[in-house]
């Protein structure tokens, strides 16, 4: 006979009835389902805040590389779209000036 057979009570009519012990292990397993769940979301909103929060407020010395890494990218963008449109200043060079040679 196999184990699991003896915890089963015979059924009496159309339905069998659950013991108590069947009971206990069905609500811990829902407990800790329930609380798996949870701790895996608050660990997930945890790390999202965490993200959000580094980059809204970064400490001083990435702060200050993102302010240098701003400053140059709009003068270098706008030189490449000038060079590019031909609009460049009388003074500016091509970037490929000493390809050229004047035979």
């Amino acid at each position: 006979m196999h184990p699991l057979i003896a915890f089963l009570a015979r059924p009496t009519g159309d339905t069998a009835p659950i013991t108590r012990q069947w009971a206990d292990a069905s609500d811990w397993f829902v407990i800790f389902t329930l609380s798996t769940l949870f701790f895996l979301l608050g660990a997930f909103g945890v790390w999202a805040w965490m993200i959000w929060r580094r980059t809204t407020k970064p400490e001083p010395h990435v702060q200050l590389l993102m302010e240098l890494e701003n400053e140059n990218t709009p003068g270098k963008l706008a030189a490449a779209q000038r060079e590019q449109e031909g609009d460049a200043a009388p003074w500016e060079k091509s970037s490929d000036w000493w390809k050229t040679q004047d035979d």
